[in-house]
């Protein structure tokens, strides 16, 4: 009985026109993901509108096939330009950028491919055998089991910095204050919107991190591009000093003296 499920749900997958669809949405997927500034969420709301049209089975495979290709793009821009294309790739943007000023470009992004995939199968996997123990334990989340996910996330966020617990401890107290801006969630009081209705719905992730990553890489290279024209031009003077002039040669005597 499960053999004929999974043969009929190849047969599915396996269609001509679905694998099209699967083609046109992974590229559409890393168009997106490779700019920074536009996320997996926004090419699956992008794409919904297309779907309506489509049948269920190649409808899903679009969404699937874009949502997992631009998260994996995120990684291009990363690497190339030390500027996230998605959140998930900003956790490793310096170290992908350092590997590629080495030379060592392509083995990140072969290395992001591989891993994502790895790490798509094996969620696929999991989500399908124990789906249905999952949305029991999650069914049964409170309060209080919120509160100490949150605890193992702030402790997490500390311990990834041990070679200097004061910035990461800093770095933690930012963002706590950075996620505070906005409505409170359970009176929906303002906080810290100093009467800006802008400010009502919060930080977004999205512009925090272009302007981490992506304004200070501009300013970064602008300021060694700058360093490199004055150090040239040092150089030439160094290497081609003015000739002096000897103004005494060059004057004719007075008829006077």
């Amino acid at each position: 009985m499960t053999a004929d499920i999974l043969a009929q749900a190849l047969a599915l997958v396996f269609d001509p026109y679905v694998l099209w669809v699967i083609l046109g949405s992974a590229v559409f997927g890393l168009f997106v993901g490779a700019v920074p500034g536009l996320t997996a969420t926004m090419a699956t709301a992008l794409l919904v509108p297309v779907t309506f049209f489509m049948p269920p089975v190649p409808a899903i495979a679009s969404i699937v096939t874009a949502t997992a290709m631009a998260i994996f793009a995120g990684d291009i821009p990363s690497c190339f330009l030390r500027m996230p294309g998605t959140p998930a790739s900003a956790a490793y943007t310096d170290e992908a950028y350092a590997m590629t000023k080495k030379g060592r470009g392509e083995l990140a992004l072969g290395a992001g491919l591989v891993f994502s995939v790895i790490g798509g199968l094996f969620g696929t996997a999991v989500l399908i055998l124990a789906a249905p123990a999952l949305a029991e334990v999650a069914l049964k989340f409170s309060s209080f089991e919120y509160f100490w996910l949150v605890v193992l996330g702030l402790a997490s966020a500390v311990f990834l910095a041990l070679a200097n617990p004061l910035k990461g401890i800093v770095s933690l107290l930012l963002g706590l204050l950075v996620a505070s801006v906005g409505l409170d969630n359970p009176a929906g009081f303002p906080r810290f919107t100093f009467g800006n209705a802008e400010l009502a719905g919060g930080l977004t992730l999205i512009p925090i991190m272009i302007g981490m990553f992506a304004v200070s890489e501009i300013l970064r290279s602008v300021a060694a591009i700058e360093g490199e024209l004055s150090e040239s031009v040092r150089s030439n003077d160094a290497t081609h000093p003015p000739k002096s002039v000897d103004v005494s040669s060059t004057c004719s005597p007075s008829p006077f003296t």
